[in-house]
């Protein structure tokens, strides 16, 4: 399908490429892995988004088998914004939204369990299963191998991490799926968001912290909680949150205009200043290079403790560095996901 087709000027980014040389052997395991659990035909034009070659420009240098898992988790992300934006009115229904985040919250807090067996024979599954009902919704909507992919994923990240990390995780899931929620209010009372709201919400519902919490997944990168929440490294966390989902809002804008889809930084910024779009994709570039300078000038004055503590700090970074980097190379050299855009 081709998109509306925009100019969209050149975004600034002062960090070198990197991509880890598991690239392509990535992409192999999980389009065995997508194979597996039967979500090829859910993700839009997954052979030619290349989504291996976004995780291993993330983290560069991590080990091929976590590279695999979080390219495997990022993917199956990717899916469910798929379905979240979905334009289709049953996918929509408030309720149907609550069943499904309901069911994946069962998996990563209270330790539900779907199998390849229960989407194949879609069959409700014995074991831990409080709302059958909720299953059986599941299956009637096609989503219960979504489950059996969530479950399998988890259970990889479980037995790799800490207790500790578990935890943030799930709780970066619960602000995805409140921010997803607060999205799918807004489309079904046909609602533009503010761009303070939307500022504050659009970075959840990408999943960007979902993105810098994987560094300690994939990069095997371990810092205390006190650390991570210093206030240099916490700023420089949530800006590269903004940096990526400002590119990617530019770089979909197309697709988005041609789905009905509100929800971008363009488009927001058009409504609430009463722009016309070339003003509105300016503006935007214009607040993605500002963030990219502050980003740039945390980078080169992280705060210092021990030898030790340092080194993994600025491994922190670098990663983060990487995720803004490789978001903007992989849209525009390795993805035909946004494909509808001519850039200037």
């Amino acid at each position: 399908m081709l998109y509306p087709t925009f100019s969209i000027p050149a975004l600034y980014c002062p960090f070198n490429s990197q991509i880890s040389p598991y690239a392509s052997s990535v992409e192999a395991h999980t389009t065995q892995w997508v194979e597996r659990f039967g979500l090829h035909e859910a993700i839009r034009g997954y052979r030619e988004a290349k989504f291996a070659y976004m995780t291993s420009r993330f983290y560069p240098t991590a080990e091929y088998g976590r590279l695999c898992l979080a390219n495997d988790l990022l993917v199956l992300l990717f899916l469910m914004d798929d379905i979240f934006d979905n334009k289709d009115e049953e996918a929509q229904h408030p309720e149907n939204l609550k069943k499904l985040l309901y069911a994946c919250l069962g998996i990563l807090k209270d330790g539900h369990r779907y199998t390849l067996e229960d989407w194949q024979n879609r069959q409700t599954p014995d074991k831990d299963i409080v709302h059958k009902s909720i299953t059986q919704a599941m299956v009637a909507k096609g989503h219960m191998n979504i489950l059996a992919a969530l479950t399998d994923v988890w259970q990889r990240v479980q037995a790799c991490t800490s207790l500790s990390y578990q935890q943030t995780f799930v709780q970066d899931m619960f602000k995805l799926f409140n921010a997803v929620n607060w999205q799918n209010q807004n489309v079904n009372a046909d609602r533009i968001p503010s761009v303070a709201d939307y500022i504050e919400s659009r970075p959840l519902i990408g999943g960007a912290h979902i993105a810098a919490t994987l560094i300690e997944l994939a990069e095997q990168v371990h810092l205390p909680e006190d650390i991570i929440n210093h206030k240099k490294l916490s700023n420089l966390t949530l800006l590269c949150g903004h940096l990526g989902c400002w590119a990617n809002d530019l770089y979909s804008l197309g697709k988005e205009l041609e789905q009905g889809d509100t929800h971008n930084l363009v488009l927001v910024i058009r409504e609430e200043r009463q722009l016309d779009i070339e003003a509105a994709i300016n503006e935007t570039v214009r607040l993605h290079n500002q963030e990219m300078i502050q980003f740039e000038r945390i980078f080169h004055s992280l705060p210092t403790f021990d030898d030790k503590t340092d080194e993994e700090v600025y491994k922190y970074a670098f990663c983060l560095a990487m995720i803004v980097r490789g978001n903007i190379d992989w849209s525009l050299q390795d993805t035909a996901r946004y494909q509808q855009q001519v850039y200037a």
